[in-house]
C-alpha cells in the first residue's frame, strides 16, 4: 500500500528539517503562552484525566490502512470541521493558548458527537485561573476547571476578553451545560499512545515544550511513508484555516489530553458558524 494523505492549500509542515529561524518567522506577530517546565503541583499523571488505557492502542502495522480509509470516507476530524464550516479558535493577543487548545477540542467533540455547534470561551476557563491576568498556563490547568465548572458560551464571555465582571452568575449556570466529563491522558512523548487516539477520531489537547505552545490535535497522516499529525493552531492566518502538519520528533506532544465525553445541551442554535 502506498500514497501520501492530501494536504490542504497553504498548510504548513513542521518537522525535524524546520530550522529555528523558520520556525521563528512563523511565530512572527503571534502569542503562544505554555507553560512547559514540568507539570505544576498537584498535577499527577491520572490525577485530572484517565490514564491511558492500553486496550486503545492500535498496532502500528494497521496505522496506514486506517488513516488511508478514513480520509476516503471523509470521517476525519478536519473533514467534520470543514465540513460543518466550524472556525479555528484565534486567541489573539492573549497567552491562552493553553486553554484553547481544550476549548477547541471541546467543540469538536460536540461536533463529533452530533450535538449543536456553540463557540465556546476559553478565556471563561483562563482568566478566572490566572487571576485575570494575560499569562501563560499548561494545558490541564484549564482542563481542571473544564471538569469542575466548564466553558462559557462565546456570547456571555468572548473568546479573549480578560473581565473580571463577565464572571456572573448566569455565565456559570451556562459554563455548567459545557462540562467535559471525561479525558483520557496520554504518557508525554508516547508516539503509539497520541497516534492511536488521532486514528481513533478523538480531538486532542497537544502541549510541545520544542514550541512553548498548545494546539489541538485533529487526524493521524501518512506522508512520505510515514505517520504525522494534523493539527489545529489558535492563530488567525496560520496555516490552511488553522491547519498544520507536525511530524517527526517534532509531533512527540509533551502534554497529551483527549475530551471522550461532553454533557450534552440543548443550548446553541444549530448549523455551522462562519469560517475564519
Amino acid at each position: 500500500m502506498s500514497g501520501s494523505s492530501r494536504l490542504y492549500k497553504g498548510e504548513l509542515i513542521l518537522d525535524d528539517s524546520t530550522s529555528e529561524g523558520q520556525l521563528m518567522d512563523m511565530m512572527q506577530g503571534f502569542e503562544r503562552g505554555y507553560e512547559p517546565e514540568g507539570r505544576p503541583e498537584g498535577y499527577g499523571y491520572g490525577s485530572y484525566a484517565a490514564k491511558f488505557d492500553s486496550s486503545l492502542l492500535i498496532p502500528e502495522s494497521e496505522w496506514q490502512a486506517r488513516i488511508q480509509e478514513a480520509e476516503q470516507q471523509g470521517s476525519r476530524i478536519s473533514d467534520i470541521l470543514t465540513r460543518l464550516r466550524i472556525p479555528h479558535k484565534d486567541q489573539a493577543s492573549t497567552n491562552y493558548c493553553w486553554a484553547n487548545g481544550p476549548c477547541h477540542a471541546a467543540e469538536t467533540l460536540r461536533a463529533i458527537q452530533n450535538l449543536p455547534y456553540v463557540s465556546l470561551s476559553p478565556a471563561s476557563v483562563a482568566a478566572p485561573i490566572t487571576g485575570f491576568r494575560n499569562v501563560g498556563g499548561w494545558g490541564l490547568e484549564a482542563i481542571k476547571r473544564a471538569i469542575s465548572v466548564g466553558f462559557v458560551p462565546s456570547s456571555l464571555w468572548p473568546d479573549n476578553a480578560i473581565d473580571r465582571r463577565l464572571q456572573t452568575s448566569v455565565a456559570l449556570t451556562e459554563a455548567s451545560k459545557y462540562r467535559i466529563r471525561e479525558w483520557t491522558e496520554c504518557k508525554p512523548r508516547v508516539r503509539a499512545e497520541s497516534i492511536s487516539m488521532a486514528i481513533r477520531g478523538m480531538p486532542g489537547s497537544l502541549g510541545f515544550n520544542w514550541w512553548g505552545h498548545l494546539v489541538m490535535g485533529c487526524e493521524a497522516v501518512w506522508l512520505d511513508g510515514e505517520v504525522a499529525l494534523r493539527i489545529r493552531n489558535s492563530w488567525k492566518g496560520w496555516g490552511a484555516n488553522g491547519f498544520g502538519i507536525v511530524r517527526g520528533a517534532k509531533m512527540l506532544a509533551d502534554d497529551a489530553v483527549y475530551p471522550v465525553s461532553v454533557r450534552a445541551s440543548a443550548g446553541g442554535a444549530k448549523g455551522a458558524a462562519g469560517t475564519s
